[in-house]
């Protein structure tokens, strides 16, 4: 392995060094924009397939950590949570998408696009105790280092991105997606997930909440999805943009 790679692959573990099962988004919009990516299957936004009923959407928040949360079972790494520190949006335990809780936080292009039919919200409170009591450190395993992201969204085809922005302007930021593809750890005691992942020197993604990939593979870097039509939806393909605050246990 050239220099290069080694000292790549060693920013990623760094980065990554304290990583439980846990990614803490920036806000709530981040974190309704990511269930609806992830339930809806044939949203266009859609990629990582939670599964379940697509009328019925879950948004499960505990009020021990006052967290709402999504976890994703992994064959071989245990649970990815991905959640948000938020008061409770309701009181109700259901919710229509038509609410005018759920149009703050989302312009009516992205309601045209999310919602396809009667959908609506189920809003249970629960503790995952399985989870949260348990500290598990997971190893992450770089699958795939892409040297532009054109040729990320190229051949991965990422609906979803996360961004772990730099500290440091001088350093990329890093733009990873989780291969879910299973894995069978070296170790019994050991358990690992694998990243593809680009570094980002130019901070192209910074403020931004979509990537747009045209017909010709040129990319638009989005903080909006204006109005789209049919045609546009047929030769174009969406990413949506999740900017991770911290890798922190909730507490």
């Amino acid at each position: 392995m050239s220099n290069e790679l080694q000292q790549k692959v060693k920013t990623v573990h760094k980065i990554f060094e304290n990583f439980t099962n846990f990614i803490e988004l920036n806000d709530f919009r981040s974190f309704l924009l990511f269930t609806l990516t992830s339930q809806v299957p044939t949203n266009i936004l859609a990629q990582l397939g939670l599964g379940g009923n697509k009328e019925v959407i879950n948004l499960p928040y505990d009020p021990v950590y006052s967290i709402y949360y999504q976890k994703i079972n992994l064959i071989s790494a245990g649970s990815l949570i991905i959640y948000v520190k938020n008061d409770p949006i309701s009181n109700e335990f259901t919710m229509s998408k038509d609410d005018s809780v759920i149009r703050s936080f989302l312009n009516p292009n992205e309601m045209s696009l999310a919602f396809r039919g009667k959908e609506k919200f189920l809003l249970p409170k629960i503790t995952d105790f399985s989870t949260f009591d348990v500290d598990s450190k997971l190893t992450i395993k770089v699958d795939d280092i892409f040297h532009s992201l054109e040729s990320f969204l190229a051949v991965a085809g990422p609906n979803i991105l996360f961004v772990a922005d730099a500290s440091i302007e001088s350093d990329p930021d890093l733009v990873f997606a989780f291969n879910m593809m299973p894995q069978m750890p070296s170790r019994l005691d050991q358990k690992s997930l694998q990243i593809d992942v680009f570094f980002d020197q130019d901070h192209k993604t910074r403020d931004k909440n979509y990537l747009k990939r045209e017909e010709d593979y040129t990319i638009n870097y989005l903080k909006d999805i204006k109005e789209v039509g049919h045609a546009e939806l047929y030769k174009s393909a969406f990413s949506l943009i999740l900017h991770v605050k911290s890798f922190t246990k909730p507490e």
